[in-house]
């Protein structure tokens, strides 16, 4: 999922041993022997489940995703296999772009996918036509998982007492940066810790020192050339889940607590998404719009030195790992209020619909930790289980010292998302897709410099409120 998600993927989970014992000669039923470790990390629940099914069953799972998911997502239904060789799961990839037509092609024929990545905004509408199953529901009666196990602020509901969906990972924000570059410029690294964050002041001295000409000047130097940058200080992605980062971070919300109140007008907002639009326009050390289509994404932008530090998801470990780039990641610098982050990710759902629901359940357990672990070492996801953040053996699993969870990781990230970190409007505004293009196009002529934040959220904020709809978090 991640940015190849620009909004996700899948889920996180369960560690899970199954032994399977065949009860009678082409019988209906398994006893299945269950040794989970729970979130503490310590408890151990055997559990006797005799709904699995030993006639060949073939599941359905969909997705959408990088080469690297798919890899990931076939090997683990390879292994779910492997503990139930009568099921199998047929992994069906679908490029994000067509994704959602897909699914609704699907829905409309009545030919669902048992499981599947879901889009917060389709998923809504899915979920309101009673088309999921409840994850709330079904975890009240399981012996394996319960929402306890999961940490907070991940779950896709349509009141408190309906999930239609959980995180397929748990994605967040960082700053990213090239260590080379850093010590070239002879500028000390960004701190990590969240109580030792850069000021915004602090970031715009280094960003302008990180931003060089084709004549070797940087920003801070009178005679630089803002019209031929051969290298940018920073790079950031102007889509909805990254300024709602700094917007939070400044005090303010999309939509605030009372779910009525348009956020993104208000002045602690404005100030936010102006100081990201003066990056480009006025200090000349972020790629406009334009600019930005000749940077090869912001992973490959920073092992190329196109750029020099990205507010990047923690999704780009994986890339940056595997290509052995120089990089750290600190804490994001300092709006007024903090420097927290956010939690995102696209949903996983079961369509209530699936011709074995307790097969396609145990499916969705697997994928929630076992299943998907190899994603968590390789720096795509974070996990969505408490016991991968607190508990020092789950934690190892993922976490050690590796290419793709560089210094700064367990500081800049893995706290952050504990102890410092609130969802993504995708998780909580009703009628989200209907404002977030408008918010979008307003946003456009921000960043393009015909219009101040001030002045674009104003001139927005009759048009938006007859859509606010509320929050399901409230």
């Amino acid at each position: 999922m991640g940015k190849a998600v620009k909004l996700l993927s899948l889920s996180i989970g369960v560690s899970m041993l199954l032994s399977v014992v065949l009860t009678g000669c082409g019988g209906k039923t398994d006893t299945v022997t269950s040794t989970t470790g729970l979130a503490s990390g310590s408890a151990q629940v055997s559990v006797t489940d005799s709904t699995i099914n030993t006639e060949p069953v073939v599941l359905k799972a969909t997705f959408w995703g990088s080469p690297q998911e798919k890899v990931a997502v076939e090997g683990a239904t390879k292994k779910y296999t492997e503990k139930y060789p009568n099921i199998k799961v047929e992994a069906i990839q679908i490029p994000e772009s067509d994704y959602d037509a897909k699914i609704a092609a699907m829905v409309a024929s009545n030919d669902v996918p048992d499981w599947a990545y879901i889009h917060g905004p389709q998923g809504e509408g899915f979920a309101k036509q009673g088309k999921f199953i409840n994850w709330f529901e079904k975890m009240k009666d399981d012996k394996d998982i319960k929402k306890k196990d999961f940490i907070d602020g991940i779950w896709f509901t349509l009141d408190q007492t309906n999930a239609w969906g959980i995180s397929g990972a748990v994605e967040c924000f960082g700053l990213f940066y090239n260590k080379d570059l850093f010590k070239e410029a002879g500028i000390s690294e960004p701190p990590a810790a969240y109580d030792k964050a850069w000021t915004w002041d602090q970031f715009l001295e280094a960003a302008r020192k990180l931003t060089v000409d084709k004549n070797g000047k940087n920003a801070a130097d009178a005679a630089f050339d803002a019209k031929n940058i051969k290298q940018f200080g920073i790079m950031f992605e102007n889509w909805s889940a990254p300024i709602q980062t700094f917007v939070l971070n400044n005090g303010s919300d999309y939509v605030l607590d009372d779910g009525k109140t348009f956020g993104y007008s208000k002045p602690e907002a404005t100030k936010a998404i102006q100081r990201l639009a003066d990056l480009i326009n006025v200090q000349h050390v972020a790629p406009s719009p334009i600019q930005a289509k000749a940077i090869p994404g912001q992973a490959a932008g920073l092992q190329a030195k196109m750029i020099a530090m990205a507010f990047g998801g923690q999704w780009m470990n994986l890339d940056l790992g595997a290509n052995k780039v120089n990089y750290g990641i600190a804490a994001l610098p300092k709006m007024d209020s903090n420097s927290g982050t956010i939690k995102l990710s696209g949903a996983v759902s079961i369509f209530k619909d699936s011709k074995y629901p307790e097969e396609t359940w145990d499916f969705a357990k697997f994928m929630c930790g076992e299943g998907v672990e190899d994603l968590y070492i390789n720096g795509l996801w974070m996990p969505t289980m408490t016991k991968y953040y607190t508990n020092s053996t789950a934690m190892a699993k993922w976490v050690g010292p590796n290419a793709s969870h560089p210094e700064g990781f367990k500081d800049a990230m893995l706290d952050m998302v504990m102890n410092h970190s609130k969802p993504a409007m995708a998780y909580t505004l009703k009628n989200q897709s209907k404002i977030d293009a408008l918010v979008a196009g307003a946003l456009d002529q921000v960043w393009m410099g015909k219009k101040t934040a001030e002045v674009a959220m104003k001139e927005l904020e009759p048009k938006v409120i007859p859509e606010i709809q509320g929050r399901y978090d409230k």
